[in-house]
């Protein structure tokens, strides 16, 4: 029980007088009511479905403009997603403001790459998607910039799913603005740097081995990325690798394959036809001071020396923009060099499997080859040295399995994928063995290996265009006879292409022996192409362009020699079928019968190809060209009359250069001459061979 001097001192609390304090306010009694109060007022804001907008460009929720490029600023995730939708409504209704409001639209949108939600950034790309191709570059431009650096900010970000779209935004810039985004390289391509490689810089400089961003990769965005690495490779590396001739390897008399760093010759702006080189500048030959010229003009021309200085100007910033090109690929192989080997070795083990699909391990596969290609071709000129131990040693490791799909392959697009691996791999091998044959290098083993890879390269060749050799009995020197062998998957043309590249190649770093091998496959491989292919042209114009630096004795004819008796009568053969060909297929391959007409031509002109009888022989070819005389029938023209002047023309001259021009044949062009073109030029040749 408490004591009795605490319930005293609770008793004297109940009445304790509070003393008063200086300064102090005096407290409020205790039965004091309480009467301030606050107020608070709502605010509505404005409704925008209340608002007329009948002067405005609204979409289909009365929504403008200026009202969707504040919503993609809005903190919540599901108002960014719609405002970006409706965005894509607005300019589906109005296309015209797109030109008109560009700037703002993309400046407005373009944070979005790096949003934290992937639903917007897929609203986003597939907005961009339909807005930048219907673009013209020019507009674009100014924007390009931009959106790079939001895609490089993207590619560095620390969420995997963010640099993945982050790649996907670079992919379809690439692909609307190729010239703009490749100024960038050295922006981008250190990210993709970044992205693939597996070695890291260390404190003391050198770069050690991990592979913690190959864990982090998974398979898809391994193949999304290394896709946008080719492209963008493709679009940056354009100016030296594309061409609209893909016989660009036999283009000038100085086509063979020369070494990085040799002096070059000067370039004169000429056209080769026939026999001479045609001027196409008014004074080419002016840097010669042959008759005392200047250089820097030529009479009634109106150029002077500051329009030259400028053309030196543009020829240096080409040259030192493709050196910088080439400086670049070279970093990114040695970069990217572990990385995609890496990735082939952990791929390549679906060429031991029995049955070969197209999957995501062929891709891999694939896009390994095609970035090494469009980098070992842009970074290397002509040949691959025996020093590069990398790409060697790449080839050591493609020939374990090379041909590839030598086991049963289940589907057809894994047929072509096969076809096109092998054919990036032969164009390897060509190179290497281009290398080693100007090499001085004293390690024979390595020589010896490089050797054996490029005669499975030519057996390969063969195959592929449709031909085996037979075995040469002990004691001849007759060129090997071929037969035909069933090839599963078409080269197409642009196989094709690749394919002549290669043979080119290996008739270069290869004896007599192999690049008669190789003459003979393409020779019967250009008869058995169809009739409409492109690759019929292709064929034809390479065999008529190594015809032509035979006889002029071009240095970059190669080891082939057509000389030799039974390979001349072979090309002679083949050669007497051209109006044949000519005949089958009349007007449906235009580039094809050019070609042909062209390689006539030439044959009659300038070389000694031909003996008098088969040159009667060619004659009597070129009659059914004309018209013939069926009985029962009467008279049966041939395809010339449906041939433009041009082709005309070139079958004319290839006409007037054969010797003892038949009787028969005179009458088949007199029959035509109403069907002929009226070009003066024209008439005159007829005049001349009717004479």
């Amino acid at each position: 029980m408490p004591k009795a001097s605490k319930k005293q001192q609770r008793k004297a609390d109940d009445f304790k007088k509070v003393k008063l304090k200086v300064g102090k306010k005096k407290a409020p009694p205790t039965n004091a009511t309480d009467t301030s109060f606050t107020a608070k007022s709502i605010v509505l804001a404005e409704q925008s479905i209340t608002v007329d907008k009948s002067s405005e460009l609204t979409n289909s929720r009365n929504l403008t403009l200026k009202d969707l490029l504040s919503q993609l600023r809005h903190y919540s995730t599901p108002i960014r997603k719609d405002a970006v939708a409706g965005l894509a409504d607005l300019l589906a209704r109005y296309p015209e403001i797109i030109r008109a409001e560009l700037g703002p639209i993309i400046e407005g949108s373009v944070r979005l790459v790096v949003d934290n939600e992937p639903a917007v950034r897929r609203s986003l790309l597939k907005l961009y998607s339909g807005l930048l191709p219907e673009l013209p570059p020019r507009d674009l431009a100014p924007f390009v910039p931009l959106v790079v650096i939001f895609a490089c900010s993207g590619m560095t970000h620390i969420l995997d799913d963010i640099r993945a779209d982050a790649v996907r935004f670079l992919d379809l810039l690439s692909e609307v603005a190729p010239r703009s985004v490749s100024q960038f390289a050295s922006k981008i391509l250190p990210n993709f740097f970044s992205l693939l490689e597996t070695n890291t810089p260390t404190s003391d400089g050198s770069r050690a081995s991990i592979n913690s961003r190959t864990t982090l990769l998974t398979l898809g965005n391994r193949l999304s990325i290394m896709r946008s690495c080719y492209n963008y490779l493709a679009v940056y590396t354009s100016p030296l690798t594309q061409t609209s001739d893909p016989l660009w390897f036999m283009a000038g008399p100085s086509s063979a394959p020369v070494a990085t760093g040799t002096v070059s010759h000067v370039d004169i702006n000429c056209s080769m036809s026939s026999l001479y080189f045609y001027p196409n500048d008014s004074a080419p030959f002016a840097m010669l001071n042959l008759f005392g010229e200047t250089v820097g003009g030529h009479a009634g021309f109106g150029k002077d020396a500051s329009s030259d200085e400028d053309q030196n100007d543009a020829a240096g910033g080409t040259a030192d923009t493709h050196a910088e090109i080439r400086a670049q690929c070279k970093e990114a192989l040695a970069r990217l060099f572990p990385f995609l080997q890496a990735t082939w070795v952990e791929s390549a083990t679906i060429f031991s499997q029995s049955q070969i699909s197209s999957d995501q391990s062929l891709e891999l596969c694939a896009f390994v080859l095609q970035i090494l290609q469009t980098l070992w071709r842009t970074a290397y000129t002509g040949f691959i040295p025996v020093s590069e131990t990398n790409l060697v040693g790449f080839l050591r490791r493609c020939m374990t399995h090379f041909p590839f799909g030598s086991n049963s392959v289940s589907d057809g697009e894994a047929e072509q994928a096969l076809l096109s691996l092998n054919i990036r791999v032969s164009e390897l091998a060509a190179m290497v063995q281009l290398g080693a044959a100007q090499s001085e290098s004293t390690d024979f083993a390595t020589l010896a290996e490089i050797s054996k890879w490029s005669k499975r390269t030519v057996k390969f060749a063969q195959t592929a265009m449709g031909v085996k050799p037979k075995r040469q009995s002990v004691g001849t020197s007759s060129p090997q006879r071929v037969e035909q062998v069933a090839v599963g998957a078409s080269l197409g043309h642009e196989g094709s292409a690749e394919l002549v590249l290669v043979v080119w190649q290996l008739m270069h770093g290869l004896g007599q022996k192999e690049a008669e091998q190789l003459l003979l496959a393409v020779i019967h491989y250009a008869g058995s192409c169809q009739l409409a292919s492109p690759s019929k042209a292709l064929c034809v114009r390479f065999l008529s362009k190594i015809i032509d630096m035979q006889w002029s004795r071009s240095p970059s004819s190669g080891a082939l020699d057509l000389a030799k008796l039974q390979l001349s009568d072979m090309v002679a053969s083949w050669a007497l079928g051209l109006p044949k060909l000519m005949w089958q297929l009349r007007d449906r391959n235009i580039a094809a019968s050019t070609a042909a007409a062209e390689t006539l031509r030439l044959i009659s002109q300038r070389t000694r190809l031909l003996d008098t009888t088969a040159s009667d022989t060619l004659q009597a070819s070129l009659v059914t060209l004309f018209c013939v005389s069926v009985p029962g029938k009467g008279t049966v023209f041939g395809p010339f009359r449906q041939y433009p002047p041009a082709l005309q023309r070139i079958v004319l001259e290839a006409v007037s250069y054969c010797p003892r021009r038949s009787e028969r044949l005179s009458l088949a062009i007199r029959a035509c001459l109403p069907e002929i073109a009226s070009a003066s030029s024209i008439g005159a040749l007829v005049d001349e061979i009717l004479a």
